[in-house]
């Protein structure tokens, strides 16, 4: 039974895989202000202003990606710069539960070209967002130690915890294992769940592209979400000695997903963010 579902797994990962820019962060506070990075200083067109919501609170700089820094990939476009901003006044940081969609609290931008834009003291004289009532900036990040990103393309197969894993599995697990026939994950024998887990698993979860990775549930398993299926930015949590301090809640993650057609538009308003946790 070993040999033939070790020869079931590494086959399962051979189909349906998908472009994914595996992200390394590091520590770097020298990062120019156009450079793909996690907090420090942002990239803002003159012409723009800071994002903000309905009640004109700005919302927080969380990431930017410059995508001449990327390998070469069917993902993102050749040029110009992708942003991420959530909410800092609060602890849902801009999660809406309701709807994972609205751009009340977050924002994607993403801009075309790199044009005149603010420098650092400049950045610094209109840069305010929104913290809480105690006055506190409820982050992710340390929105002052900003990390560099290096990035490498890999492909990824169908992780378990995305939502388009379980009826393919379960298609392909009852094809090859007859005698064992199941009609939802939870009845695979304990063991056998471990080592589908540990194999089909993976270590780093912050990348671009590919299989989602969630704490909790892939909110896209409703029908209503079911379409954003292209992943344009995943931010794990991380902490240790190389000075990386990224916390969504209780060791949690952070996922931002596009339809198809947004990401052709490349026009990323109201796509899905979700951040869950442990």
């Amino acid at each position: 039974m070993k040999e033939k579902l070790d020869a079931f797994l590494a086959e399962f990962k051979q189909e349906a895989v998908l472009d994914a820019i595996q992200i390394k962060l590091s520590s770097n506070p020298a990062l120019d202000i156009t450079q793909s990075k996690v907090g420090g200083l942002f990239y803002l067109p003159k012409s723009t202003e800071v994002p903000t919501n309905s009640k004109g609170e700005q919302l927080m700089f969380l990431a930017q990606i410059n995508c001449e820094e990327l390998p070469d990939n069917s993902i993102y476009p050749k040029k110009g710069i992708m942003q991420f901003w959530i909410f800092g006044g609060d602890y849902d940081m801009g999660n809406d539960y309701d709807n994972p969609c609205s751009d009340e609290n977050k924002r994607v931008i993403y801009y075309p070209a790199i044009e005149d834009h603010y420098g650092a003291e400049e950045l610094a004289a209109i840069y305010n967002p929104q913290d809480d009532e105690d006055g506190e900036l409820i982050t992710p990040i340390c929105t002052d130690k900003p990390l560099s990103m290096s990035f490498k393309l890999e492909k990824q197969w169908r992780l378990p915890s995305d939502y388009r894993f379980e009826k393919t599995f379960i298609e392909k697990w009852n094809a090859c294992f007859p005698e064992k026939r199941i009609e939802e994950l939870w009845q695979l024998d304990d063991d056998i769940a471990e080592l589908v887990c540990e194999m089909l698993d993976i270590e780093e979860h912050t990348q671009i592209g590919g299989y989602g990775y969630f704490t909790q549930s892939d909110p896209r398993m409703y029908e209503s979400l079911a379409d954003y299926t292209e992943m344009l930015f995943q931010l794990d949590s991380n902490s240790g000695d190389d000075g990386l301090e990224i916390m969504w809640g209780d060791c949690g993650v952070a996922n931002f997903f596009a339809t198809k057609e947004q990401l052709k538009n490349l026009d990323f308003a109201n796509c899905l963010y979700n951040w869950d946790c442990c």
